[in-house]
């Protein structure tokens, strides 16, 4: 003689056990971050390349023949700054831009007053400066 099946078992061969589904983990967008972080580098470098630009925009190492210059140091400690030519401190207005340390270059620069010089390992080089008009 058999017995009967239980009400719970009944239950569970009505239903059948299936093993849970697995999640499949996420995929890796793997493009998007190289392309977010290159486009942090090229913030990054754009940003440099501005506040080397903003640093550098009043140095007399990049001053052109036609750049007004402030000097607001002393004649044997000067501080030459490049400055807007309407300036009321725009003292002299360059002539003339030596490379090198040769200073007698100015001397035959029609309205030579002054020269800054500086000098490095890298860079030497000579403003003639002339008066500045302030026209």
């Amino acid at each position: 003689m058999t017995t009967p099946p239980t009400p719970e078992a009944q239950d569970q061969a009505a239903f059948p056990q299936y093993p849970a589904p697995v999640a499949e983990p996420p995929k890796k967008r793997r493009a998007g971050r190289i392309l977010l972080v290159l486009l942090g580098v090229v913030v990054l470098l754009v940003a440099a390349v501005v506040a080397i630009g903003y640093v550098v925009k009043d140095d007399p190492s990049v001053a052109q023949v036609g750049n007004c210059v402030h000097n607001s140091g002393s004649d044997t400690k000067p501080d030459v700054s490049i400055v807007d030519c309407g300036a009321a401190n725009a003292d002299f207005k360059v002539l003339k831009v030596v490379q090198g340390k040769d200073d007698k270059e100015c001397e035959a620069v029609e309205g030579f007053e002054a020269a800054y010089s500086e000098e490095s390992s890298s860079n030497s080089f000579i403003l003639c400066l002339g008066a500045n008009s302030k026209s």
